[in-house]
């Protein structure tokens, strides 16, 4: 027995390393050392940055927990695509925001991370061999938009399920039985009830039996094998045309009013496929491209034909979907990121077949490099043109490293140029070594965009919540006051004010003032403000936005403040004393604004000073006009250190107007400024007023 023991666990030892040492396991560990880095980058965000999105589907999925109803401030949405706060709902159970928002973040992480599998059963359905498809699914997650588990938004649910429906259309073009076909209604409706693009995806596989049919010269045979399906998504199709024409969207709008300009979209379609390029890693676009062409033109068996018509279609639906809906003239990666993993899957299928018409490989590279020279991508990244491009967001960082954005643009340029030029020579001289040198570049590649736009993302993010939010970024629910009612002020930003909404679950209502502007398309109250400045809100409190104006009410007790918010608790409906508009919450003042006092009383007198301390905001003396009702102006220069006191005489019955202007030395907040104020203050004093 001592001796049969041992021999025992010797004689196991190769039946264990065989089982573990599987292509099934290989892509189980791929799923786990993915989720684990995209939740150690996710738990890393210090506050969302994504919006109103992140927002959107945060206060969606707690109305769901709450109410049962897809709610947002109280109101209906008219959102159609609720899986997503479906699916985070239950992660809202945790009364602290910061508990719920990392729990959402993990839920993401996995879920992206689960996109390895459709992917390794794709590449494998297609004949490419255990290695390439294990491969692809690593491939599959480490492309740079795996970033995007890192925000509450659709994406993170959505990526899998595309992939899916297109594993699932392939396994029914092989064999077209009921329940395959069912898998492909299955997953193409929840990538559409998570996503609404996505409901391009069964138009793709109607396409695909379209074009798989005719390539077989047997089309009504091709309906025929797929009618089940075929009935399914013509009925829903038609539903859903007739829905978007009847403008029964939600927030979508009305479909019917979109317009396209052909040159703008044909601009958008090429900036799209070239930035999609680079997110793809570049290296493997050209091969990805001939595969597709093969799997058309001479398709080893059905499912390669089937693939090759349906990814064919997905690639030019979402890059037609980026370059005419939402912000066209921004390059839009994020809506066409869904393509990305089928490239790699395609570039498998290319590899597969031994690197063949390398002569077209190397035409299709050099084409690839002189767009990428001719057409730069610094022009895309400026401004906030990285909002919905990973790619752009991993330039801008590069920018910053080298100093120039152009010379960044460059760089990337001849850095993709050569990489494609060193595949292409090691194919040339040893073929074998071709596939193996290519997947461990765009892997590469992959990770350097990942950790550049993170950077990049990173900074933003963390100077987002050190400019917006307080220290306790929940502080707002942490005072406990109850429902609260946010009162916009004019020069206001959509990333503050939702940056406070999404941290701050008792603040459940908007209110604007006349001329704040709206942060997303929900429900805002736009209360009306009579001659004593009693605004039509019921008493209770109130959170004052003070980003780009400064607002004083009467009679009302302070609960807490933050950078950029105030929390007042009023016994009586609320009412303004002052609004400075143009003055920021930095002190800074834009170089033109207004302000408005009101009386106690109707029709009272106001006979006093507003005060204020100013100081030029740079190096040299700056001028400050105020023009008063009475036409008169008054004109103050302010030195550039020390501050000085400047009276501006408030005397009219009833409600206060003027308007000022002053010099610019500089642009922040979105705006030329000049001077720096203190707060300002009112002083009764009838001898301001003759």
């Amino acid at each position: 027995m001592d001796v049969g023991a041992p021999l025992t666990r010797t004689t196991a030892w190769p039946s264990v390393t065989a089982r573990v040492a599987t292509p099934r396991f290989a892509v189980g560990l791929v799923v786990v050392a993915s989720t684990l880095l995209q939740t150690l980058l996710a738990w890393r965000r210090p506050t969302p940055g994504y919006f109103p999105d992140e927002y959107m589907y945060a206060e969606l999925g707690r109305s769901l927990l709450e109410s049962g109803a897809p709610l947002v401030r109280e109101q209906s949405a008219h959102f159609l695509p609720l899986l997503y706060p479906l699916l985070t709902a239950p992660a809202w159970l945790w009364e602290d925001v910061e508990q719920a928002y990392r729990t959402i973040q993990l839920l993401n992480s996995v879920a992206m991370s689960l996109a390895a599998i459709p992917a390794f059963l794709l590449a494998r359905r297609l004949g490419v061999g255990d290695r390439l498809a294990v491969s692809a699914a690593a491939l599959a997650v480490l492309l740079p938009e795996l970033l995007y588990s890192s925000a509450a938004m659709a994406e993170t649910v959505a990526y899998p399920l595309a992939l899916g429906t297109v594993a699932a259309a392939v396994a029914a073009f092989e064999r077209p039985t009921v329940g395959r076909q069912l898998l492909v209604l299955g997953f193409g409706g929840l990538a559409a009830f998570t996503r609404l693009q996505l409901a391009v995806l069964p138009l793709c596989y109607l396409v695909a039996l379209v074009a798989v049919g005719l390539r077989e010269r047997r089309l009504r045979g091709t309906l025929s094998e797929h009618r089940f399906a075929a009935g399914a998504i013509g009925l829903a199709l038609v539903g859903g045309v007739t829905g978007a024409l009847a403008g029964t969207v939600g927030i979508y709008g009305d479909v019917t009013a979109y317009s396209v300009q052909p040159l703008v979209a044909a601009n958008g379609f090429g900036a799209n496929a070239l930035v999609l390029a680079y997110a793809a890693g570049w290296v493997i676009v050209p091969g990805a491209l001939i595969g597709l062409a093969l799997a058309l033109a001479r398709p080893r068996g059905r499912a390669e034909l089937g693939f090759g018509a349906f990814v064919g279609a997905e690639l030019a639906l979402l890059l037609a979907q980026a370059a005419v809906v939402g912000d066209a003239g921004r390059v839009q990666e994020r809506y066409a990121m869904y393509a990305l993993p089928l490239l790699v899957v395609a570039f498998a299928l290319y590899a597969s077949r031994g690197w063949p018409h390398l002569r077209a490989h190397v035409l299709l590279a050099a084409v690839a490099a002189t767009a990428a020279a001719v057409v730069p991508l610094a022009g895309y990244a400026a401004g906030g043109g990285s909002s919905q491009s990973l790619v752009l967001a991993a330039l801008r960082e590069l920018e910053r490293r080298l100093g120039d954005v152009g010379l960044a643009s460059l760089a990337v340029a001849a850095g993709a140029a050569l990489i494609s030029a060193a595949v292409l020579g090691v194919a040339a001289a040893r073929r074998a070594y071709a596939t193996p040198v290519a997947v461990a570049l765009t892997a590469l590649a992959a990770l350097a965009t990942t950790a550049a736009a993170f950077a990049y993302q990173q900074d933003g993010r963390t100077a987002l919540r050190t400019a917006f939010l307080a220290p306790e970024p929940s502080w707002v629910d942490e005072a406990g006051a109850g429902q609260v009612t946010l009162l916009v002020a004019p020069r206001s930003t959509r990333a503050d004010l939702l940056g406070t909404l999404f941290w701050n679950r008792s603040v459940r209502q908007l209110a604007l003032l006349d001329g704040a502007d709206r942060p997303d398309a929900f429900a805002a109250l736009e209360p009306a403000v009579d001659a004593t400045g009693r605004l039509d809100l019921p008493a209770g409190p109130l959170l004052v936005d003070g980003h780009g104006s400064t607002v004083l009410l009467r009679g009302a007790e302070r609960l807490g403040a933050g950078p950029t918010k105030t929390l007042w608790r009023t016994s009586e409906r609320p009412q303004l004393q002052l609004l400075f508009a143009g003055r920021y919450f930095s002190g800074l003042l834009a170089t033109e604004g207004g302000m408005r006092v009101w009386p106690a009383e109707p029709g009272g007198r106001l006979s006093g000073w507003l005060e204020l301390e100013l100081a030029a905001a740079g190096t040299t003396p700056v001028a400050f006009e105020v023009e008063l009702p009475s036409g008169r102006t008054l004109e103050v220069v302010a030195p550039p250190r020390s501050g000085k006191l400047v009276r501006i005489p408030v005397c009219s019955r009833g409600v206060w107007k003027a308007s000022y202007a002053s010099g610019s030395v500089g642009f922040v907040h979105g705006t030329r400024v000049g001077l720096r104020s203190t707060e300002p203050r009112i002083v009764d004093d009838p001898s301001a007023c003759p």
